[in-house]
């Protein structure tokens, strides 16, 4: 676990067989870069106010989203919520919308939006009070991931609705052939009783075809909106030895991603893509790696040593159109790769196995008063769809804080996965959202674009955490979208080392739920 140096021992024979994998399909059902975890959750600034944000996008585009802003002053009179489309950014965006303040809880406010295509938003907030007021963008995928079903009694009222407008109908047209064309008070004579029942009888086969027609172009308008429903991209898994390393590969199989129809990747923490390799059965066997693209279809990394069994690969993308993406795949790993075959890992990039420390417990140079502890702080009782429960503690023997260097431009990265890989997604201290995303934004809305359209990008653009910090605490924004057993790993560094802490969370009913390190 850890910084590896830059060595290139050989690989043994049971190292060569051990990467003799198996291709596996996508595992999960994604929504974007949250794979089975829709909900967009950020905690930072707008302006001189902290906010904490929570939005859930619709199940179907267009759609409505719902959104729930807490700010962290009593004196804020309004909030606003504006949808903003990557493609037409705030100058081609709607107006925004007043946020109305909930009930009995001051300092909170709720509101919807409608979100009209497929692809990025931002949710741009604005913030007025006392101090002024300030604005932040939180990012949001829009993309169709079911469809709205009726229900039992919907499907009887419009049924029946629909056989008693039949029925009027056909009575009307035999109506206006035979009684209206008869002046009040007399008799129908039989001739036109004739062709009014003939007129009835030729309706109703007629508005059968109607409606069997209609009941067609409902069928097909159903099939074409199936087809745009958000899928995973299908990608093929595998390790092999290059150069005395065994490189774990995966390639997007996606035509339109092959011939270029996809927006191009952008760095994310300086980073154009992060790949979490995590064995199936284990709660401990973690690797958080940077791949490099030696096209816009391929991403290739080192593996670290790893014990066999079977592991899934999620490898976390941003486009430039700040729409993030998570990969999901898995392969199996017959034997173990042992340290003989330590790759070129760098310093950015870390792992932990069985054979590490104790999970939490991590001594330092400095000898025993040195050792450092990362400890869940959450509550005892985990329930589905409770936020504020990834909470940590960080400190040494004494009980202080410890200096904590940043990592990726960050306090801390935590990655949590349900165990049947289900759910995945990768959290830092300010929400679900990556900060390469929220720059996608910026730099459109500020005109920093070429004449095709890419985005002029710095060498290192984001504003990100460049000194070591005193921590004690640690806090995720997050919320576990569905009961199970579910794996937390946080990870931080330290005196150049990073460091991996890992977690069970059992996510129940709030009097049965309980929570093991």
């Amino acid at each position: 676990m850890g910084a590896v140096d830059d060595t290139r021992p050989a690989v043994t024979r049971s190292a060569r067989r051990a990467v003799s994998v198996a291709s596996a399909v996508s595992l999960a059902v994604l929504l974007a870069g949250h794979v089975g975890s829709p909900n967009v959750y950020f905690t930072g600034m707008a302006g001189p106010y902290s906010v904490d944000v929570a939005i859930r996008p619709p199940l179907v585009v267009p759609g409505i989203a719902d959104v729930y802003v807490k700010v962290g002053d009593s004196t804020v009179s309004r909030v606003v919520i504006r949808p903003v489309f990557w493609r037409a950014g705030l100058k081609g965006a709607p107006p925004g919308d007043d946020a109305r303040p909930v009930a009995g809880r001051r300092g909170e406010f709720t509101g919807q939006l409608w979100l009209m295509a497929s692809g990025a938003y931002g949710v741009h907030i604005t913030v007025a009070g006392a101090a002024g007021s300030g604005a932040v963008m939180v990012p949001v995928a829009s993309v169709a991931t079911g469809e709205l079903a009726l229900s039992p009694f919907l499907k009887w009222l419009l049924g029946t609705l629909g056989v008693l407008l039949v029925a009027g109908a056909i009575t009307a047209i035999h109506g206006a052939v035979g009684e209206s064309q008869v002046p009040p008070g007399e008799q129908v004579a039989p001739d036109r009783r004739r062709r009014a029942r003939m007129a009835a009888m030729v309706a109703a086969p007629a508005l059968a075809v109607l409606l069997f027609g209609g009941a067609k172009w409902w069928d097909a308008e159903a099939r074409r909106y199936v087809r745009t429903l958000y899928r995973p991209v299908s990608t093929r898994t595998g390790v092999t030895v290059d150069s005395m390393v065994p490189m774990l590969t995966q390639t997007v199989l996606d035509s339109g991603w092959r011939v270029g129809n996809v927006a191009a990747i952008m760095p994310d923490h300086g980073k154009l893509a992060h790949m979490f390799v995590i064995r199936a059965d284990s709660p401990v066997v973690f690797a958080h790696l940077h791949p490099t693209m030696p096209d816009p279809s391929t991403l290739v990394t080192p593996l670290p040593p790893l014990p066999a069994g079977r592991y899934r690969v999620f490898t976390d993308l941003v486009h430039e159109t700040g729409f993030e993406r998570t990969l999901v795949d898995s392969f199996m790993l017959r034997e173990a790769i042992g340290a003989g075959a330590t790759p070129r890992l760098t310093e950015d990039e870390a792992w932990s196995s069985d054979v590490v420390n104790k999970v939490g417990v991590f001594p330092q140079a400095g000898g025993h008063d040195s050792t450092f502890f990362i400890k869940w702080d959450g509550p005892e009782s985990v329930a589905a769809r409770q936020q504020d429960v990834l909470r940590f503690i960080v400190s040494n023997r004494r009980g202080r804080e410890i200096t904590v260097e940043p990592y990726l431009g960050m306090s801390a990265h935590a990655v949590v996965e349900r165990d049947d890989g289900q759910v995945f997604m990768h959290l830092h201290p300010n929400g679900t959202s990556s900060m390469a995303s929220q720059l996608a934004f910026t730099l459109r809305d500020r005109g920093d674009t070429t004449t095709d359209g890419r985005l002029r990008l710095a060498t290192d653009p984001m504003n990100q955490l460049r000194t070591p910090t005193l921590v004690k605490y640690l806090a995720f924004p997050y919320a576990f979208p569905s009961p199970g057993r579910y794996r937390v790993w946080v990870q931080i560094r330290t005196d150049g080392i990073v460091h991996t802490s890992g977690f069970e969370v059992h996510v129940n009913a709030p009097d049965s739920a309980r929570v093991r390190r």
